[in-house]
């Protein structure tokens, strides 16, 4: 036999799902966390504090624009508005306004959307940033 580790406050369900999913792949539960760990490890280690910053504040952003899409989406549609980390900065009338003051904020990453209309994803580089 192993080691013996007692891990607290893992969350049931996880755990349970940790041990279908192994069971299934022929893993006992101490290789599947082992290759957890692992991973968690590689993941952790190679990407820096800022990648991780930007996703949160990413992440952040997202909710947001969903947050005024549900509730503002109808009454300014065709309305450009900005999200600079989790923070909402305006509807422009017009995308030339929205990218000036997405540029203007000196965040971490923007979001700018068209209200109303489907989401696309590109990449603009604003000086030494990329938002």
């Amino acid at each position: 036999m192993g080691n013996i580790i007692v891990v607290k406050n893992v969350d049931k369900s996880l755990y349970r799902r940790l041990k279908s999913v192994a069971s299934l792949k022929g893993y006992t539960i101490g290789e599947a966390l082992n290759e957890a760990i692992k991973l968690w490890l590689m993941v952790n280690e190679v990407i820096g504090k800022n990648y991780l910053d930007y996703i949160t504040c990413r992440e952040k952003s997202e909710r947001t624009l969903r947050e005024i899409q549900e509730r503002y989406g109808r009454e300014h549609r065709g309305k450009y508005v900005v999200i600079c980390d989790g923070v909402f900065k305006g509807l422009f009338n017009s995308e030339k306004e929205a990218l000036k003051r997405a540029s203007e904020s000196k965040a971490r990453e923007c979001i700018i959307a068209k209200l109303g209309e489907p989401i696309r994803e590109e990449k603009i580089e604003f000086g030494l940033g990329v938002l």
